[in-house]
């Protein structure tokens, strides 16, 4: 119920006259299905196996290969990200190369890339040391190296575990679905969820 709301969160997130796409790593039919029945409006893609740098590198890859001048991937772990960032990333990227997120946990909630830089920026994505608290770091580092003038947002953080939640529920937007579900979970049991949270 709560990844569900945080999905809802997530693709709301997509600001005016930009297209959501949905990239899952299920692609069986009833899934997929599911999924477009519940967001008309997005599409859904079936990530290809590999690394979260090669997941990224095709979702991005296939964005600009129909044609977008700007595309920003975004996770679905932060459920209070204000959408303000969002619109603030493809604003930034309308003069720099590459945006990022910065999380607090050392990686990044969202990256963004313009299509004029792709040959380049595809860089930052390659070799990349996921999911370790270094990686923002090498992150800046790379983009350095490779000549793409980088821009960053605020810094945010994921809700992953148990002890993210008392944060997120200070942080819970009004009217959204995380807000919902968390009241929904918290009226059936005082302890909330025991285990990893998405």
């Amino acid at each position: 119920m709560l990844y569900t709301a945080f999905l809802d969160d997530a693709m709301a997130l997509a600001p005016d006259g930009v297209a959501g796409e949905l990239w899952v790593a299920d692609g069986s039919p009833g899934l997929i299905g599911e999924l477009k029945g519940r967001y008309p409006e997005a599409m859904v893609r079936v990530q290809p196996e590999g690394s979260l740098g090669a997941r990224l590198r095709t979702a991005f890859a296939s964005a600009f290969g129909d044609g977008v001048e700007y595309a920003v991937a975004v996770g679905s772990d932060h459920p209070t990200l204000p959408a303000a960032y969002l619109r603030t990333a493809f604003q930034l990227l309308e003069s720099v190369e590459l945006v990022i997120g910065p999380a607090s946990d050392g990686g990044y909630y969202a990256i963004g890339v313009r299509r004029s830089a792709w040959g380049v920026a595809r860089g930052v994505f390659e070799g990349a040391p996921w999911s370790e608290p270094n990686l923002l770091e090498w992150v800046r580092s790379r983009a350095g190296d490779i000549g793409i003038a980088c821009a960053e947002l605020p810094s945010w953080y994921d809700v992953d575990w148990p002890e993210d939640l008392a944060r997120m529920e200070k942080d819970l937007i009004e009217g959204s679905a995380t807000a919902a579900a968390w009241a929904e979970l918290r009226g059936k049991s005082a302890g909330g969820p025991q285990g990893p949270v998405s």
